[in-house]
């Protein structure tokens, strides 16, 4: 297999893994939402879950950017624009969720903005990891399951 068709096949299961961890946050979210509805603001949690339902919501997600040597898989918040912060309204760049190199698939935790931690995590190209991470019920969006145990 050449480099360039493992670096095509990499890309796309990034994609696949940055879209397990938005669906664990909308789970996340849909779960708290439902314990609200019990508590203080109902009203609220309904109105919620009524936008989540019909597709209207701007629930948070993470985004890939490819960089020279990683995928930066980064979180994004949805802002409402305000001038005093000047905040434009729309998703905005929150932290780096983990980074996972082009060539071999390696995940790593993020150590800044800029640099994975030393250690690999997880490999994109073991079948047993992979699986592990394109489940939406393993990957927390906080980023916890990246640490070491």
């Amino acid at each position: 297999m050449t480099t360039k068709v493992i670096s095509k096949s990499v890309n796309q299961l990034v994609e696949d893994y940055a879209n397990a961890i938005t669906e664990n946050y909308r789970r996340y979210h849909i779960n708290t939402l439902n314990g609200n509805l019990h508590g203080n603001y109902p009203e609220y949690a309904r109105e919620q879950l009524d936008a989540i339902e019909n597709g209207t919501a701007n629930l948070m997600k993470f985004k890939v950017y490819s960089g020279k040597k990683y995928y930066k898989i980064v979180q994004q918040e949805y802002r409402e624009g305000a001038s005093w912060n000047n905040y434009k309204t729309g998703y905005a760049d929150g932290s780096v969720h983990c980074f996972v190199d082009k060539e071999t698939g390696d995940v790593y935790k993020a150590a800044s903005w800029r640099s994975p931690a030393k250690h690999i995590r997880f490999s994109l190209q073991n079948e047993a990891d992979l699986r592990f991470l394109l489940n939406p019920d393993n990957v927390g969006w906080a980023g916890g399951y990246l640490y070491f145990r």
